[in-house]
């Protein structure tokens, strides 16, 4: 079979596909008679189109097979049920696709004989998915280059030897995985922290999947104690299988290590496990060793915060007040009680930033003299942090002041509320310089814009804490995505998943660059001048502060000036619960 032959047997495919999802029919029959498909009742209901690509043919080359497998692996349906027939014995029950997801463009692909029953495939990767879902968009051009082994199986050529996991186009990649995000909590299970991990779409699976991943724990870059589980150490699924029922509720049956869990930590791992089900379930049930449990729901107190929101309200500094920016023309400043004249008394200079702690009791202020702590309950501001050359600061909802100096980015110092400091230790010992550092409104993970010499970086790390929750080190960090034709100054919070980065050019165009924490990258046009970026709330998911003193923010394919006069752009960590 050629190349081209290959090409429009799959488009064939695809388009009888469509056909029958036309006339009513959401997937394509593996057997029996064409019939008429049943009638469509809603316009509105999802779309449930399966990949199914095409089987071994008789008297397929070794080429034919090769390609032929790689198309069939992007289609999980049954346990990879296609792609595994044109693996021979053994290797088809012993293959593993869920290893490992290679995500490349499709067009790049090469593929050579080395030798009389050796092929190879280069591709090069743009994203990678490993094991237990974790998704890493790739910058490095480097190609990967897989081996496979060919063998004669009742006269019939198949692949003997291949490495474990799926190579899928981006295009194909976007259709048959997509997110799901697992809940861990905050160490002193106030918050609920996302994870969010890939996994494919529309398999019977998928629940039991989800289940598994959380089960093992959270990804790498959040493990080393920046966040929690409920669920006792050691406890798995007692078969391999989480069943839904017809109404929706998860049928969860743990190991007898989960009987270590007391009344409010079983309520714990129910909620756990019902946030990351998500929409695969609407219930939960838990079994213990097949003992059905009955157990409440967490309420009040003991209710964790889920992706804390912040006021729709801009936080500014106008030369002279510093609060809410109110009114419909932008002109109204609403005084924060015990702070906002604090904060003008040390009248910030332009293009500094403040940020504002959940509760509003509590702010972080970079001034010429260095980054002030404010409180509420201090009469004046206290000078935290006076070494030269300090970054915008940082306050988390713990009421630590987070502060580091541009030139000494393994110099992180934080300032209790009491003035106790501590450094904190970094993960990023070879940068030499940091331009932007912003903690999660959740308190367990940090982003941060550095430089190595004349490479730039956007990393995300999890905050482990010591005694009395003070910040001691980072975990491994987490490589994130930039523009590369722009230069990062200034990185956010969007949500309590999403981040932005702020960059410019040397014409003084800018770009904002949006990623989800184990997602996908997009950049989009920014204001021009743009020198502060902040996550916001309502129809702006963040605000831009341009270097003449407007605040910015997106419309349609655009920007809309909020507000002028604006000094200095304050963060905002939640809003009052």
């Amino acid at each position: 079979m050629t190349g081209r032959m290959r090409f429009s047997s799959r488009m064939i495919a695809i388009g009888a596909a469509v056909a029958l999802l036309l006339s009513g029919c959401a997937s394509i029959p593996d057997s029996g008679q064409v019939r008429q498909g049943a009638p469509i009742t809603k316009a509105n209901e999802p779309l449930d189109l399966d990949f199914n690509p095409l089987p071994p043919t008789k008297g397929a080359t070794q080429d034919d097979i090769l390609h032929g497998f790689i198309d069939a692996a992007s289609s999980p349906k049954k346990g990879y049920a296609i792609a595994r027939q044109f693996l021979a014995p053994p290797l088809a029950s012993r293959w593993n696709p869920d290893a490992s997801v290679t995500v490349d463009q499709g067009s790049g692909r090469s593929f050579g004989q080395v030798a009389t029953t050796t092929w190879q495939l280069s591709v090069v990767p743009v994203a990678a998915v490993d094991a237990s879902g974790g998704y890493q968009q790739l910058t490095a051009a480097a190609p990967v280059t897989l081996k496979f082994q060919f063998v004669k199986v009742k006269g019939e050529w198949r692949i003997s030897a291949a490495p474990d996991g799926v190579v899928i186009d981006a295009s194909t990649f976007s259709a048959v995985f997509s997110p799901r995000t697992l809940y861990y909590y905050s160490p002193g299970y106030t918050y609920l922290v996302p994870d969010q991990r890939w996994f494919p779409t529309r398999v019977t699976t998928a629940a039991t999947r989800a289940v598994k991943a959380l089960l093992a724990g959270p990804s790498a870059w959040l493990a080393q104690g920046a966040v929690v589980s409920a669920f006792p150490p050691g406890t798995q699924l007692t078969v391999d299988a989480v069943t839904t029922t017809s109404g929706g509720q998860a049928q969860v049956d743990l190991s007898s290590e989960a009987t270590q869990a007391d009344p409010i930590r079983l309520e714990r791992m129910k909620l756990q496990l019902q946030q990351s089900l998500g929409t695969l379930a609407q219930s939960v049930q838990i079994s213990i060793d097949g003992a059905t449990q009955t157990i409440g729901d967490l309420t009040g107190a003991s209710a964790p915060i889920v992706d804390p929101a912040v006021g729709s309200q801009p936080l500014v500094y106008r030369g002279g007040p510093f609060g809410f920016l109110t009114g419909s023309s932008g002109s109204t400043i609403a005084n924060i009680a015990g702070i906002s004249d604090k904060i003008a008394s040390l009248q910030p200079p332009a293009v500094a930033a403040a940020t504002l702690t959940a509760d509003h009791s509590a702010a972080a202020v970079l001034t010429p003299n260095g980054v002030y702590s404010v409180r509420a309950t201090v009469a004046a501001p206290v000078l935290a942090d006076n070494r030269p050359g300090l970054i915008a600061p940082a306050i988390d909802n713990s009421g630590f002041v987070w502060s580091v100096p541009a030139g000494a980015p393994n110099a992180v110092r934080v300032t209790g509320a009491d003035g106790r400091q501590a450094l904190v230790k970094t993960s990023w010992t070879s940068a030499t310089q940091i331009v932007s550092l912003a903690v999660s409104r959740d308190g367990t993970r940090l982003i941060a814009v550095l430089r190595t010499g004349n490479d730039v970086s956007f990393v995300a790390a999890g905050i482990i804490r010591g005694d009395n929750g003070i910040p001691t080190m980072l975990g491994e960090p987490l490589t994130l995505s930039v523009d590369p034709m722009s230069t990062p100054v200034s990185a956010a919070w969007i949500d309590e998943l999403d981040v932005v980065v702020l960059g410019t050019a040397a014409n003084g165009e800018t770009t904002v660059g949006q990623q989800q924490l184990g997602g996908q990258f997009t950049a989009t046009s920014g204001p021009t001048n743009g020198v502060n970026i902040v996550g916001a709330a309502g129809a702006s998911r963040y605000l831009v502060l341009s270097s003449d003193g407007t605040l910015q923010a997106p419309s349609g394919t655009g920007w809309q000036v909020k507000a002028d006069k604006v000094g200095a752009l304050g963060t905002q960590m939640g809003q009052p619960q």
